[in-house]
């Protein structure tokens, strides 16, 4: 089966669901967020062949999607065109991670999250590590061993230990998850967490030069390997 082939069975799973602690895609405002991509977020990040993908944790929450504050008729058009919303702090501080460390836009990569629904309540609401894990599992992996890219980053620890379990591996804390080496792997995929590019991630990794430091660590392993591949 072929990438998009892959990916677009995938996308069937996730419209055949049927969880009920959560709003599926395909149901909430009318289907209006339902995609040919598992999440919506890959709509503006969709390179089959990238060799980076960016992993976070969910896209979306159920009061955040009726809040009149961020549902004006431009950010729902703009929501629904880019499958993100460009106003909001963590996609605008990971675009500028992505540009400075790694010279590569947003488009270029393969984005994807962990969760394939939107939870209720806010968007800082928790998400439990069993639903995190199911999905992880189910959609996540999948993508990864679809794309083959020779790095996914994860943002936040929640999301890069729900793939470490989910590949029946222990916990690592946020400061091991991001140290270069092929700890957790994918075939030819290596996989790290680093702090969430929220404004609460870059606070608890201590201000945004630890997380620029963290990040220009990770360039330079994703350099290395790409020029061993191309050689």
């Amino acid at each position: 089966m072929d990438k998009a082939a892959a990916l677009a069975a995938l996308v069937e799973r996730r419209r055949s669901e049927t969880h009920s602690a959560y709003h599926h895609l395909h149901s909430f405002d009318s289907g209006r967020w339902d995609c040919e991509y598992v999440v919506p977020w890959t709509k503006s990040a969709c390179n089959l062949n990238a060799q980076l993908i960016i992993v976070g944790q969910d896209w979306a929450s159920e009061r955040f999607l009726i809040d009149p504050r961020y549902n004006t008729r431009e950010r729902i058009e703009g929501r629904e065109q880019s499958g993100q919303d460009e106003y909001l702090p963590t996609n605008r501080r990971l675009k500028e991670l992505l540009q400075r460390h790694f010279n590569i836009s947003f488009a270029q990569t393969y984005a994807t999250d962990v969760l394939v629904f939107i939870k209720p309540g806010h968007m800082t609401g928790n998400v439990p590590m069993k639903d995190m894990l199911y999905c992880a599992k189910t959609y996540t992996l999948p993508q990864i061993k679809a794309v083959q890219p020779i790095m996914a980053i994860c943002l936040g620890a929640k999301t890069f230990n729900s793939l470490r379990r989910a590949l029946n591996m222990t916990d690592l804390k946020l400061n091991e998850a991001c140290i270069p080496s092929s700890h957790t792997l994918v075939n030819r995929t290596e996989i790290y967490g680093v702090p969430h590019t929220g404004g609460l991630g870059h606070a608890n990794a201590g201000g945004m030069a630890k997380v620029d430091r963290v990040w220009a660590t990770l360039a330079a392993r994703f350099s290395r390997m790409r020029d061993q591949l191309w050689r």
